[in-house]
């Protein structure tokens, strides 16, 4: 066998593309014709990806880049697959809209009703889709997902620009906001399997781990920044301009996914073999154990960590912590920083093994560091506690979903993806519950027992799941 070349710095090896190494040039120059060859013959085909050997793998190790930085990394996904960096960009673009929107009609239904339980009612009208995510996930096994995505960001569009113009001529009523935030919701949780299959699909199965991380760069970084923006907007010119903006985002979220090949589309069944498709999808998530125990974690999360960080940050500013608006903006935004670096840092990762023990690790951090928050009692303290709640809640959230299409086979991503967006949606009923809870003991309590409740039940579930300890 050939030598590999070992004396050079810059050498990569990407599954999706023959091997290149430079004695002298930039990574990727085809001047060492031998490193080429060997790592090429290196790879073997299988059910239609190139898969590395363990030759490949031992090369990978052995002339890994020494001098790329994390950022770099990270980014590798965007810059080699350009069907992917278009997927990217329509994400971004849309959860730029839906968070925008969220904002906007909360403050909307406000308006119109001054009842606080108006609000949570927009907002459970905003997260009912997640219910229909298994024939979400059936519509990504099946269709061809751009053009369905494309689709749902038109109707949204449509929804948004609608309620904005009936604000405009002063002729909004609460049930338009209602309707409004359920077809808002429509065009992002049900359909969230599709980005996720189409993102695997395209940039294969090792780079699924960095993919997802990336995107959730991208949607940490919308949740940052939009919503302020959207704020600054009501407050300067009024909730009108600041529906018409929120929903001007879905323009350019649909323009990138026009060139984006998908072999997927056309396919076609009858009602009840289409409901036999789903209930296929239920019986392998479930007959899965580490799926299952996977499953399991994501309830746990979205009972008792995700209520805490989307209802109760507002309560801890101005009566834990006394610090007002300014307070709330900067516990909100610490935890936003801590998600994106905690992304940022899985996505230079690259492909590593046992993702499902950093899936069930950060879910611990994730709830342990939510009861220290609670209880720390000074509000210096409870900004680096909710930056590390931020990090786990990002380990979670980016794992939650690779190990997930990574355990499932590939023809029936979708459908098991659509069975983990229904578990998701056990968080509108969680958040009343909390909210009541919370209201009966106070909400540092609730708060501080929901994070120990979610660390223990889930090193349970880590202890008595060695597969999905394992998995990935």
């Amino acid at each position: 066998m050939r030598r590999p070349c070992t004396s050079v710095k810059p050498c990569s090896i990407v599954r999706s593309a023959p091997i290149h190494c430079s004695r002298s040039g930039p990574p990727g120059s085809d001047t060492h014709p031998e490193a080429s060859h060997t790592g090429r013959r290196a790879l073997r085909r299988r059910d239609g990806e190139t898969t590395p050997t363990a030759e490949a793998r031992r090369m990978r190790v052995a002339i890994a880049p020494q001098g790329s930085s994390l950022l770099a990394n990270a980014l590798t996904p965007l810059r080699d697959f350009p069907d992917f960096r278009s997927l990217w960009w329509s994400t971004l673009y849309a959860s730029s809209a839906w968070w925008a929107q969220n904002v906007v009609l909360a403050w909307l239904a406000f308006d119109l009703t001054g009842s606080e339980l108006a609000v949570s009612a927009a907002a459970a009208a905003g997260f009912a889709p997640m219910l229909l995510g298994p024939l979400g996930g059936l519509l990504a096994d099946r269709v061809h997902r751009p053009r369905l995505l494309i689709g749902a960001q038109l109707l949204a569009l449509g929804a948004g620009s609608v309620i904005a113009l009936l604000v405009t001529l002063d002729r909004a009523e609460y049930w338009h906001v209602l309707v409004a935030a359920w077809l808002v919701g429509m065009s992002m949780a049900p359909l969230m399997p599709m980005r996720f299959t189409l993102t695997i699909d395209l940039v294969g199965e090792r780079r699924v781990s960095s993919a997802n991380a990336v995107n959730a760069v991208g949607m940490l970084g919308s949740r940052m920044v939009v919503p302020a923006v959207a704020g600054a907007l009501i407050a300067t010119f009024g909730v009108d301009v600041a529906l018409w903006f929120s929903a001007a985002w879905y323009i350019p979220a649909s323009w990138p996914l026009i060139g984006i090949r998908d072999e997927r589309g056309g396919h076609s069944a009858a009602p009840g073999a289409a409901l036999g498709e789903i209930v296929q999808g239920f019986r392998y998530a479930l007959a899965n154990r580490a799926l299952r125990a996977l499953l399991v974690v994501t309830v746990l999360a979205n009972t008792f960590a995700w209520p805490v960080i989307l209802g109760f940050l507002p309560v801890f500013a101005e009566e834990v912590f006394d610090v007002g608006a300014a307070g709330l903006g900067l516990i909100v935004g610490v935890n936003g920083l801590g998600a994106l670096l905690g992304a940022l840092g899985i996505a230079s990762l690259g492909d590593f093994r046992r993702k499902g023990m950093l899936y069930l690790l950060a879910t611990v951090l994730f709830g342990v560091a939510l009861t220290a928050f609670a209880v720390s009692g000074l509000f210096a303290l409870a900004l680096v506690l909710i930056f590390i709640a931020g990090a786990g809640s990002a380990g979670f959230g980016v794992m939650q979903s690779t190990v997930t299409m990574l355990l499932a086979p590939p023809d029936s991503r979708g459908r098991v993806l659509g069975v983990l967006m229904l578990s998701i949606g056990v968080l509108p009923g969680a958040m009343l519950v909390q909210g009541a809870v919370a209201s009966a003991i106070g909400v540092v309590a609730t708060t501080a027992v929901s994070g120990v409740l979610l660390g223990a039940l889930t090193l349970m579930v880590t202890a008595s799941s060695p597969e999905l300890r394992r998995a990935g």
